[in-house]
Parts: structure tokens; C-alpha cells; sequence
């Protein structure tokens, strides 16, 4: 066995038989065994390379069956290793008696049943005389064929479709006389030569002496080669090159594929933390707490939320506090605010950090509660439809401080006297009513638009007898004045400012349509009415859906010379549900160079 040296060979180097460690050694090679390449999907196989795995093959057993060895007895695709040149180096061969009666752990009977389907069915089945020498040389070439079959077809032994290896096995050893011997079916094997299918055939053949040796073998499938250079040094080049441009595709798409992992990663992190907050911690620095002058906090709950628990199972309380919170973060897309968390039934929402805004953030809060008052007397409970939900509102405006606490599950956490107020304003607040303090209310009064009622002095715990009022609506011309703003940033993500830029929200920022007020102006051009369909008419109308919101234009008048020398035209938008270029595709005209088609 020292002796035995073979260039597709794995060369035997000793054995270890002090027990219990009892072991061969053999020389290593980098890649695996050949199983292990055909299994990986990654690894691309041409007709190039699986010519020079063949061969390296053939030629192994032709030098193992004129050696003193004569066989090899075993030969499948896990005993068939490949180096790191990509030479196949036959292992498993010769040592018959020092492995005879080995005994096989619990994890490896499903392996050994596995490598006894490469066996000529002749070896398997019981027999009156031990077998020869020529009956296990033929039963390599029956094994070979088996190997061929797998490294063309890369689905096991068998094919795609085979059964569990005892039942093969079963089959084998067992056949019925009325049908064909089993064997893979060819019809699986795609792109493969006509002479390789015939090769096959012959390997396999259920009688024995049928079967070609290695030699004729070798001739067979002599036009793998075609087409491949005569120098092995040249062959082994042109493999290593496709080995690494395949290495280079695999780089390319895995990397892709990373991206895209790492972009569902930050979304889905943008969704927990703040943008700016995020991107500190992904950057390994440490988040610092920081004050904010003035902010406006809202808090939400429902009300005899524990008494409708109690009736209702478990399951049925999380869908209903699903739903109401997928509603709810639908609606607050359109405010620049941000959610801060949920406990049971409370909701608590801020706006003014962590980018500030002025104090626009008493706005976008008032407008949002205004919106969410509206959405939740549509609100359905799935087990429950003809109850309505009762949502009691309390906001207040003040200075906080801000930070993420914490390393395990890190959370964006405020701070200070003006988180305890406003949860005091809502719970001392009455169902389907808006509580406002006075601070917010001095906020609002500047901004303008809202309409505010006195509700009086109010006895709040620890905070004695406060003045308060009740937010119940917002004016048409505050959302007139509106119309024209520019897109806010939002404290949760970033959006870009683009300046003279009207905002059309339909649903939400994420799907916004832009129109230019600058080329409104050069066209003297004028909203009519708005969508039937647009979230925003509702606004208009005193119903509340966006902040900042400006109209889904349903008919817009130009002026002469506004679109090739028509007179006036009037663009119409239905359901804002399928964007379309509209005017027959035609641009409004006028932005220095510019086309921007309204949508």
C-alpha cells in the first residue's frame, strides 16, 4: 500500500492501531470529495471540467486493477477526493482485512446503506461461492457507472425521485423477473451526450460480463475531451481560470445579496430607532442624552379596554390590538412625528425630536390626533362589530430629555415632567375628546387653524387644579395655508426637502406626487376641486388625513401656451390607486430646462 503511488491515487501514509483510535492516513486533499462538489449548488460544473474529473477517474481504477490491489470493491462519490488543483485522487482502496467487521457508530447506518446502492447487484445478493476478482472488477465498472450518472445528473445515485436507500436496496436484491432491472432513469439527465447515455447503459448492464472495462471506457467517452488542450498543465490553467471567474460571479451575487439584506436590516432598524439614533449605534458610538426646549407628547388608551379583555380570549385581544396599531402607524406616515412605544392599550407619540422643528411640532400632533379621533369611530373589532372603541387623547407641549437606554434591545426613552403631564392629560381626559393643555394651546393659538374649547380647571394628581381645553376641530383656512408648505422633515426618517415643492399626499409620504407651485405660477393655473377619492378632500373638509397635506388635483385650468397652443386644459385624476402620466404623457413646460410630468 506504501508503495502504491498514482497521480489520481490518494496516497497511503499509515496506520494508527492502538485502540481505541484506530484510524488510516492518508494524504489530504483541500476540496472534499467529489459528493461534496456535486451537492454544492454554487459550484458550476462544464463540460470541461467534468471531462478532467472523468478522467482523472479512469485513469485511478485502470492503475488500481493492474496493481497487486487488482480492485477496488467501493468506489463512490465520497471516496472519489479532489486537491486543490482540482485532481481526483480515488481514496478508500485496498487494506481489506484491517477494515473487515468494522463496526459503524448509530449516525453512520443511513451512510453505509447510501454506499451500498454504488454495489453491483451481484455483490449484494446472496451467493453459493465468494466472489472473484474479475466479478469485483466488473463490479467497479457497474460503481463507476453509478458515479458518472451522479456528477451529470447531481440528484444522488438515483436520480431526483428515488425511494429511501433500504427500499432501493430491497428492490435490488430482489428483483422481479416481469420487469427491468432498476436503474436511474435516464430521462433526468439534461444535456448530457447521447454516447454518455450509452455508456451508462453498458456500465450498468445487469449481466456482468457485458460490462466494459476501464480501458473501453476510456475510448467511449474519449469526445469529453474534445475541444480541451493537450498539455495537462494547460488543461489544469484553463480550470483553475473558470474556478475563479465562477468564484468572481458567486462574489458579485453574494454580495447583492447582502445588500439587500442589509437593506431590509436598517429599514426594519429605522422602524425601531430613530434614523439619526440608528446610525450612531451602527456606528459603534455611544448615543448621548440630549434636552429639547419644547416638544408635544400625545397620549392615547381605550377606554373599558380591561373589562372587553376579559370577555374576549387572548387571541382575540391581540388581533384587535393589532389592527388598531397597524391603523394607527398607517395614519401617523403622514405627521412628522414619532412613535415612541405601545403598553397594552396606550399609545404614545411625540413630535419635535429628534430633528426639531420649530414649534410646528404642536401642530403635527394636534392635526394627528384629529385624524386618529376620526379613524377610530371607523374602526371595526373583528370579534366584536357592533362595539366602537372609545379613544380618550391626552397632548401637552414641554421640555424633555431624550436618550436610548440600555444595550440588550436597545429603546429611544423621554424623559422629564412633560412625559408624566401628558399622560395626566389623557387620563383625566373623557372618551372621543381630545385633552389639551394650556401650553399646547398657547402653541396652537401661534400656529393658528385650531379650533379649542375651555373645558375649565381640572384636578390632576400631583399637579393640583390646571386650565385645559379640548381640541375638537381645525379650520379650512388653516389647511388653505397649507397647501403650499414644504415637506416637512420627519423626526423618524429622512426626507428630502425639495424646495418650491407642493406635497400630494394620497396615502402617504412614501408615495408622494410632486407638482411644482413655481410652474403652477408661470401657468397660471388654479386648483378647481379635489379627487373623490383623495384622502385629502376629507381634510379639506374638516376630516383630518394629512399634515402639511395639500390637494390630489382632480382639474387643473392653464392659460394660453401652456401645452402646444391649447387654449385650456383640464387634467383629471380618479382614484389615486395606479399613477399615470397624464395629458397624454405631455410635460408641463417652464423649470429652466426641466419636464416634470404631474402625477
Amino acid at each position: 500500500m506504501r508503495d502504491l503511488r498514482h497521480d489520481n491515487l490518494n496516497a497511503f501514509i499509515g496506520a494508527c492501531t492502538d485502540p481505541p483510535k484506530i484510524c488510516i492516513v492518508v494524504e489530504y486533499c483541500a476540496r472534499g470529495s467529489l459528493k461534496d462538489i456535486i451537492e454544492n449548488d454554487d459550484m458550476k460544473l462544464d463540460n470541461m471540467f467534468m471531462a478532467s474529473l472523468v478522467g482523472d477517474i479512469i485513469r485511478g481504477m485502470m492503475y488500481l486493477h493492474e496493481s497487486v490491489i487488482r480492485y477496488h470493491g467501493n468506489l463512490t462519490t465520497s471516496n472519489c477526493l479532489v486537491d486543490s488543483r482540482w485532481v481526483v485522487k480515488i481514496a478508500d482502496f485496498g487494506l481489506r482485512e484491517f477494515k473487515r467487521d468494522a463496526d459503524y457508530e448509530p449516525q453512520d447506518v443511513a451512510k453505509k446503506y447510501q454506499n451500498l446502492l454504488y454495489r453491483a447487484p451481484e455483490l449484494l445478493r446472496p451467493r453459493a461461492s465468494p466472489p472473484l476478482t474479475r466479478d469485483y472488477q466488473k463490479g467497479d465498472t457497474y460503481s463507476f457507472s453509478l458515479v458518472l450518472y451522479e456528477l451529470h445528473g447531481r440528484q444522488g445515485p438515483f436520480g431526483p425521485t428515488a425511494s429511501p436507500p433500504t427500499h432501493l436496496l430491497t428492490q435490488i436484491c430482489n428483483p422481479i423477473p416481469s420487469l427491468p432491472p432498476l436503474r436511474p432513469p435516464l430521462e433526468h439527465l439534461e444535456n448530457c451526450f447521447d454516447f454518455v447515455r450509452d455508456c451508462l447503459e453498458e456500465c450498468w448492464s445487469e449481466e456482468p460480463e457485458l460490462r466494459p472495462d476501464f480501458k473501453t471506457i476510456r475510448n467511449k467517452l474519449r469526445q469529453l475531451r474534445k475541444g480541451m488542450k493537450p498539455n495537462i498543465f494547460d488543461n489544469m490553467m484553463a480550470m483553475m481560470e473558470k474556478y475563479a471567474n465562477n468564484l468572481e460571479a458567486l462574489v458579485d451575487e453574494r454580495t447583492d445579496q447582502l445588500t439587500e439584506e442589509k437593506k431590509k436590516t436598517d429599514a426594519l432598524l429605522y422602524e425601531m430607532l430613530p434614523k439619526y439614533v440608528a446610525e450612531q449605534l451602527k456606528k459603534g458610538h455611544k448615543v448621548q442624552a440630549e434636552g429639547f426646549d419644547c416638544v408635544t407628547i400625545y397620549f392615547s388608551d381605550i377606554v373599558g379596554f380591561t373589562h372587553m379583555s376579559a370577555e374576549s380570549t387572548p387571541l382575540e385581544v391581540v388581533d384587535l390590538l393589532n389592527d388598531l396599531y397597524t391603523c394607527f402607524d398607517a395614519t401617523i406616515e403622514n405627521y412628522d412625528v414619532y412613535k415612541v412605544e405601545t403598553i397594552g392599550d396606550a399609545y404614545m407619540v411625540v413630535s419635535g425630536l429628534p430633528i426639531r422643528n420649530g414649534i410646528q411640532h404642536a401642530g403635527e400632533i394636534a392635526s394627528m390626533s384629529l385624524c386618529l379621533l376620526d379613524k377610530i369611530k371607523e374602526f371595526s373589532i373583528r370579534h366584536r362589530p357592533f362595539d366602537k372603541l372609545q379613544l380618550r387623547i391626552g397632548i401637552h407641549s414641554g421640555p424633555v430629555c431624550a436618550g436610548v437606554v440600555g444595550l440588550k434591545m436597545p429603546r429611544y426613552c423621554l424623559f422629564g415632567d412633560t412625559v408624566n403631564t401628558a399622560s395626566r392629560m389623557e387620563s383625566t381626559g373623557l372618551p372621543l375628546k381630545i385633552h389639551c393643555s394650556n401650553e399646547t394651546k398657547l402653541l396652537l393659538d401661534e400656529i393658528g387653524g385650531f379650533h379649542l374649547e375651555e373645558r375649565g380647571l381640572v384636578e390632576m394628581k400631583g399637579k393640583g387644579e390646571r386650565v385645559t381645553y379640548w381640541l375638537y376641530g381645525e379650520d379650512r383656512k388653516r389647511m388653505d395655508q397649507q397647501d403650499r408648505a414644504l415637506v416637512p422633515k420627519s423626526s423618524l426618517k429622512s426626507k428630502p426637502i425639495r424646495m418650491s415643492f407642493l406635497r400630494c399626499s394620497s396615502e402617504s409620504p412614501k408615495r408622494l406626487r410632486f407638482a411644482s407651485s413655481d410652474q403652477l405660477d408661470q401657468s397660471k393655473g388654479k386648483i378647481i376641486n379635489f379627487g373623490e377619492w383623495s384622502p385629502c378632500k376629507g381634510c379639506m373638509e374638516g376630516s383630518r388625513s394629512s399634515s402639511s397635506s395639500c390637494p390630489c388635483v382632480e382639474k387643473l385650468e392653464f392659460g394660453v401656451g401652456c401645452f402646444d397652443g391649447s387654449e385650456v386644459t383640464q387634467i383629471c385624476k380618479s382614484v389615486p390607486v395606479s399613477p399615470r402620466y397624464i395629458v397624454k404623457g405631455r410635460f408641463i413646460e417652464g423649470m429652466a430646462g426641466e419636464a416634470t410630468p404631474l402625477i
